[in-house]
């Protein structure tokens, strides 16, 4: 081959590695502004995810079932764990980030509102949200992101990106999300869950009747009944 020709070769097989290498640091760069691009599901966790490192999901035997039910999401604050049910089995556990203190997520029960695959924060210099699925009219929602061993985020559930893109696909609007302090009966009555939306997220014991004061309110009776009830101040 004359020189000239073998030169050529050289600068063009050099260009094409020079390219390959390019789209793959974009493409991780891009992965990285939407979440972990490590983030993946061990192939064994127990059934409460604690063994899960951030960024890390895992579907549990059995998810396969009854797929076009309704699915129910719980996510537990205290944990940093999103836990996913349909007909009350637990079928899924996620590892999240909610709100960092000052940015607190809302405790309570939500329909999701509203789907969108890419959608750009109104209110945080048009941060992006992949897979955002809206739960309160002030822009709360699940989405893809980074996903820290502690609370991170401005109120947003983050989810692990391929586990928001997965749960994107099996939800549909008006399916519930509910975020408490933790799983407990208690904390699932102070997000103002009744006993069906309990069994839902897979606890089936009655929920406490909790008392909702507010700051300063004194708690009363008329005599007529026993007090049992928890009062809950200021929520």
């Amino acid at each position: 081959m004359p020189t000239s020709n073998r030169f050529s070769t050289l600068l063009v097989i050099a260009f094409a590695v020079s390219l390959c290498a390019g789209r793959d640091a974009i493409a991780e760069e891009i992965d990285d502004s939407h979440g972990d691009p490590l983030d993946s599901a061990p192939a064994q966790v127990d059934d409460d995810g604690l063994m899960l490192k951030a960024g890390e999901f895992a579907w549990l035997p059995g998810s396969d079932a009854n797929p076009g039910a309704p699915v129910t999401m719980l996510i537990s604050l205290r944990d940093q764990r999103g836990y996913l049910y349909r007909d009350g089995r637990r079928i899924a556990v996620t590892t999240v980030s909610t709100g960092r203190p000052g940015h607190d997520t809302p405790v309570g029960v939500f329909p999701i509102l509203s789907k969108e695959k890419m959608h750009h924060s109104s209110r945080y210099e048009n941060a992006p949200m992949p897979w955002m699925q809206r739960l309160t009219e002030w822009g709360h929602a699940l989405h893809a992101g980074n996903v820290r061993p502690t609370p991170a985020s401005h109120g947003c559930v983050r989810l692990p990106a391929e586990f928001a893109r997965q749960l994107y696909l099996l939800t549909r609007p008006g399916d519930l999300v509910v975020i408490a302090q933790d799983p407990s009966p208690r904390s699932l009555a102070i997000a103002r869950a009744d006993d069906q939306i309990a069994q839902m997220v897979g606890v089936t014991e009655p929920l406490p009747h909790i008392v909702f004061i507010q700051p300063g309110q004194q708690l009363s009776t008329d005599g007529t009944s026993e007090v049992s009830d928890t009062a809950v101040t200021g929520l």
